[in-house]
């Protein structure tokens, strides 16, 4: 995935912890609407999308109770989210979440809510793949500082790779009996070049 250097920095950043609610059992969490502004403010309107893979009904079930009836349904859906990196392969990121409406004196209603729920929280699982910016440190004790800190950039990487010492294979009749000559590789087996060679 290549990102710019401005995408990444934000990224690495802690959550801003006004962008963090509460939800029914008391858990740190972001609504989904915050989640589609971010990731619009970070990679821009047409550089990502959302696909709902698939939606299934779970269960439904009424309850009558003085001549009212109540409805409980639950759905599980499975939601897609790609970030187009402009290279030859795009980010996609597959998760999937169950929501349900409870106690709700509409049966469309509560099959109305029950699919929004579980479409937003597939989405919102989905995005924490991207990191802190999107609710990954929420996991940790609803924490709001940044848990990944750091990546290693692919050029970065390749300078920071360790550098192995390899013993040149020779004859004893090639080294006369001289210690062999050391070649340095990195871990790919890669020569290194810094000068001294």
């Amino acid at each position: 995935m290549s990102l710019r250097k401005n995408q990444t920095e934000q990224l690495l950043k802690g959550i801003n912890p006004s962008r963090v609610g509460k939800d029914g059992k008391g858990f740190a969490h972001l609504e989904a609407w915050d989640v589609r502004a971010h990731l619009i403010r970070i990679f821009g309107f047409a550089n990502w999308s959302a696909e709902l893979v698939e939606m299934e009904p779970i269960f439904e079930t009424s309850v009558e109770k003085d001549g009212k009836t109540r409805w409980t349904v639950a759905y599980r859906a499975t939601m897609r989210l790609t970030i187009f990196t402009g290279g030859l392969e795009d980010a996609v990121y597959t998760e999937a979440a169950v929501g349900d409406s409870q106690n709700n004196p509409s049966r469309a209603d509560a099959h109305d809510m029950a699919i929004k729920t579980a479409e937003s929280q597939a989405f919102k699982r989905c995005a924490i793949n991207l990191g802190d910016q999107f609710g990954l440190s929420l996991y940790n004790n609803g924490g709001t500082a940044s848990v990944v800190r750091a990546v290693l950039d692919a050029e970065e990487s390749r300078e920071a790779e360790p550098v192995v010492e390899v013993v040149k294979t020779q004859s004893p009749e090639q080294s006369g009996g001289v210690p062999q000559q050391l070649k340095r590789v990195n871990i790919l087996g890669k020569p290194v070049t810094d000068g001294s060679e």
